[in-house]
């Protein structure tokens, strides 16, 4: 038999060809409901579900806006954030100013315990150590230094110690997934033992997934979190 492709494999490749293209475009057109983001140099690849962001952003929290747009889009399995933080000439901070800066947002913040987190800056990154109690203690004081002028990403090594979990985590947090409007709680097994929590199930999309995680470490006495959900394709 001679060699060569046959009909069914070259059908499989234009299939494969017209969903990268068609979930490419769905992230761009995802960023225009981002009005804030400048998508000039960013680009945008995909390989099997996976994809990929490259190219150039202005600002910390352009970089996260862009992921977060891809990990909305129904069929993406991974993200990978290769985007470049290049501020403009007018938004260059020194590894000093910004360090101040971080100190101070820090220490006025009220989510954010005093003297609980302490930041050091290298090369523009702000890295976070520390300890609190709460997981969106956590979440705060990262979200703070993130907006500073001149930050090109965030490294958050701060611990979360939580109190001890009152009642049936199991439960409530059973109950909370089932609350919230954007989850379908039925798809998500929830497993505890002490204050480690798994989550198993399916989900629609990154975005959900997000969602459950974050949930999870809202109640107080959850110590970590195991996250198994799988993105439906």
């Amino acid at each position: 038999m001679g060699g060569g492709m046959s009909i069914e494999m070259w059908r499989a490749e234009d299939d494969d060809a017209l969903f990268r293209s068609e979930l490419q475009q769905s992230v761009f057109d995802e960023f225009e409901w981002e009005a804030t983001l400048d998508v000039a140099d960013i680009g945008v690849t995909v390989d099997d579900h996976i994809v990929t962001l490259s190219g150039a952003v202005k600002s910390y929290p352009d970089k996260l806006k862009a992921e977060r747009a891809a990990r909305r889009i129904r069929g993406v399995q991974a993200v990978r954030n290769d985007l470049a933080v290049v501020p403009p000439a007018c938004d260059q901070r020194s590894d000093r100013e910004i360090a101040k800066a971080a100190g101070q947002v820090l220490d006025s913040n009220v989510l954010v315990p005093r003297d609980a987190v302490r930041a050091t800056v290298g090369g523009g990154w702000v890295h976070l150590v520390g300890e609190v109690s709460l997981d969106a203690e956590r979440r705060a004081a990262v979200a703070v230094v993130a907006r500073l002028l001149g930050v090109k990403g965030v490294a958050d090594e701060i611990t979360v110690k939580p109190t001890p979990a009152p009642g049936d985590l199991k439960a409530s947090l059973a109950m909370a997934l089932q609350r919230c409007a954007s989850l379908h709680g039925d798809n998500i097994e929830v497993t505890t033992d002490g204050g480690a929590v798994v989550l198993q199930g399916r989900v629609r999309a990154l975005a959900e997934r997000d969602e459950a995680e974050s949930a999870a470490w809202a109640l107080p006495g959850v110590a970590s979190v195991r996250v198994e959900l799988q993105v439906e394709r």
